[in-house]
């Protein structure tokens, strides 16, 4: 039997992992182990960075947003990134972690937020490159004669 996303039923899903229980006991199935590439032994996490004030003003700015704004995609308060931004304060580590999240890879973070922007800021202009020069300047065009 399954259910209505076609995946089993919790029932089947339970007598499954049941019977796979006994095998495994009996010696009949071996463990399913799942490696991990990442291990606390040979890994070694940065601790998120420090920011200055403005750096963190900086880095909302770039992401075009308001402190209220910005607050919220930070799971903080208004008053809390207000108080960054005026030295008043500093960030806590999972924040930290955050802000350089926003820093490093801003799209990460503004996803989440949903709405009309009011200012959409210029893009960078992109370079147009031709496959062959369409003319060399001063030569002559096809057909034209000197």
């Amino acid at each position: 039997m399954s259910t209505e996303n076609g995946g089993p039923s919790f029932g089947d899903a339970l007598v499954s992992a049941l019977e796979e229980a006994v095998a495994h006991e009996r010696g009949e199935a071996p463990a399913q182990v799942r490696r991990v590439e990442h291990t606390a032994r040979h890994t070694r996490v940065l601790p998120p960075p420090a920011y200055k004030p403005e750096q963190i003003r900086a880095i909302r700015l770039r992401m075009s947003m308001s402190q209220a704004v910005f607050a919220e995609v930070l799971n903080a308060s208004a008053s809390a990134v207000r108080a960054w931004e005026q030295g008043v304060r500093e960030p806590d580590g999972p924040t930290r972690r955050l802000l350089q999240v926003a820093e490093l890879n801003p799209d990460a973070l503004a996803y989440t937020v949903e709405g009309t922007p009011m200012y959409t800021p210029p893009r960078t202009p992109r370079l147009m490159v031709a496959e062959r020069p369409l003319r060399t300047y001063g030569a002559p065009t096809p057909g034209e004669t000197e």
